[in-house]
């Protein structure tokens, strides 16, 4: 069957959609669908994705930390595990066998990070186990992850997860910085805004960085529009 120049073999009709996912398939585009996933698709800043854990827990580096842990290690091992799921059984039914999965997998993930965090990880209460149910294990996973040869959607889901963690450290790290005026106890700035480490407040500051951080991602797309 032929479509707009592209020869596909006899399976179900492909959109428009789904055209661009498979050229995500080719290798030599790794590069740049980790640059699209760390940048113009970051899961935090530029999607929104799990905001309420960044936004109630994140309130330093070292939470943060914590939290990308957990988040990665659930996630990606989740992600491979669940890729050998039959694409054929009812989508509900594959929804509670990744939730499930995620679910053993945070078990030794719990135990590690009580070994090596233990304060940070008790910190994060009960949005540490929530993340079994994050949009990536899912959402992301069906839309996405699953259309990929395994290889590829392994690195592209590493990239996606990397993108949040960056995100989320630096959300962490500005958040104590601006709540305490410094980090790791250590205060060096004459002003603190104890207001930050409030859920409130954690919400602006995150509106605001994701702001900035879109802003500066199309800074040198209006400037060429501008010279142009």
């Amino acid at each position: 069957m032929k479509f707009k120049g592209f020869r596909f073999s006899e399976r179900k009709p492909v959109s428009v959609s789904d055209i661009s996912e498979l050229h995500g398939l080719v290798p030599s585009q790794a590069s740049t669908a980790g640059r699209e996933a760390v940048l113009t698709s970051n899961a935090l800043l530029s999607s929104g994705s799990i905001i309420a854990p960044a936004v109630v827990v994140a309130t330093s580096f070292q939470s943060a930390l914590a939290l990308s842990i957990v988040f990665s290690l659930v996630t990606f091992i989740t992600v491979l595990i669940c890729s050998f799921v039959p694409r054929r059984l009812v989508y509900t039914v594959r929804i509670i066998i990744y939730t499930f999965v995620a679910s053993l997998v945070y078990v030794p993930v719990a135990i590690l990070m009580e070994s090596i965090m233990p304060i940070q990880f008790a910190a994060l209460g009960i949005y540490a186990p929530l993340l079994i149910t994050n949009s990536f294990i899912t959402m992301k996973t069906e839309s996405k992850f699953y259309r990929l040869k395994r290889g590829f959607m392994a690195e592209l889901c590493g990239f996606y997860i990397i993108g949040y963690d960056l995100a989320l450290m630096f959300f962490g790290f500005m958040r104590e910085l601006l709540t305490n005026g410094g980090l790791f106890g250590v205060q060096f700035l004459p002003l603190s805004i104890p207001a930050v480490g409030t859920v409130y407040g954690g919400f602006i500051l995150l509106a605001l960085t994701a702001a900035t951080f879109r802003w500066l991602l199309t800074f040198p797309a209006r400037k060429h529009q501008s010279e142009n």
